[in-house]
């Protein structure tokens, strides 16, 4: 039987083996079209703040800069978009999927300025 510190070993191994989805995302407000974008290696971790702060009613759990949209206009108003996920290779590290993470940022911040 497995001791507890050697369950809770395997637990955290079996989390960093997980794949997880990044990529580039937005808060938005349907209203006015007001929108914080950024990106994240763990884009399931986003989405998870997103329901919790919508479920509870809770903008503190959103990006500071979509706060005062929230107040004016209600959690129902804003909506999270995932722009674009990062291509995940095998061979890709940490450091790689960020470099990718700002130049896919980058790409977006000048196609939604056009």
């Amino acid at each position: 039987m497995a001791s507890e510190k050697e369950t809770r070993k395997e637990m955290i191994n079996a989390y960093k083996q997980m794949k997880h989805r990044a990529g580039v995302y937005r808060f938005i407000n349907k209203e006015t079209g007001t929108y914080v974008m950024a990106a994240s290696m763990d884009l399931k971790g986003i989405q998870n703040k997103y329901e919790f702060a919508k479920k509870m009613n809770m903008p503190g759990a959103l990006p500071r800069l979509i706060e005062d949209e929230v107040a004016k206009y209600g959690m129902d108003a804003i909506v999270l978009e995932e722009l674009e996920l990062v291509d995940m290779k095998d061979e890709m590290n940490n450091q790689d999927i960020k470099e990718e993470l700002d130049v896919l940022l980058e790409l977006w911040h000048e196609k939604l300025s056009d």
